[in-house]
């Protein structure tokens, strides 16, 4: 690659970052201001994703319509049920499949709020229903970096040929 192609293609990673970030921060301010869509999870395959490349259009699709899976959780109440946690559970697996680190985090943030509101933010069940979000957060990591890997390798070799 020569010098004039490298020196180019920094401004342009860091200009597609910013765009990127206006644009996520865009559809989730969007997002919340929605009512809440009715999803039914337990629709929602349990079977491992296909891992394929998507077009950036059709990822900022699948991130809304997977917001929609945080926005349903339900009100607090003064008494918190085991399927209500075993909802959010799904929801935080489903999440990871997409992989959807946005909505996670959300949803992370969300319990952290119902949980606090509720006064049982250092309870057990909570700390336990938050490290299984995290460990779910960490998988829809590492499947978003190497679905972004390889789309930069296609993206790389198109470029070269």
């Amino acid at each position: 690659m020569s010098a004039a192609n490298k020196a180019g293609v920094l401004p342009k990673a860091v200009i597609a970052a910013l765009v990127g970030t206006v644009a996520g921060g865009t559809a989730g301010v969007w997002s919340l201001r929605q009512p809440a869509a009715s999803v039914n999870v337990s629709a929602v395959p349990v079977s491992a994703p296909k891992v394929t490349t998507t077009r950036v259009a059709d990822r900022d699709a699948a991130r809304l319509s997977s917001t929609a899976l945080v926005n349903q959780a339900s009100p607090p109440t003064s008494s918190a049920t085991v399927q209500d946690d075993a909802d959010i559970l799904q929801r935080a697996r489903t999440l990871a499949r997409l992989p959807d680190v946005t909505a996670l985090m959300a949803l992370r943030n969300a319990v952290v709020q119902q949980a606090s509101e509720r006064g049982i933010a250092g309870s057990s069940s909570i700390k336990g229903e938050l490290d299984e979000i995290d460990l779910r957060l960490n998988e829809a990591r590492r499947l978003r970096l190497r679905l972004d890997a390889e789309e930069l390798r296609k993206a790389d070799s198109a470029r070269s040929e």
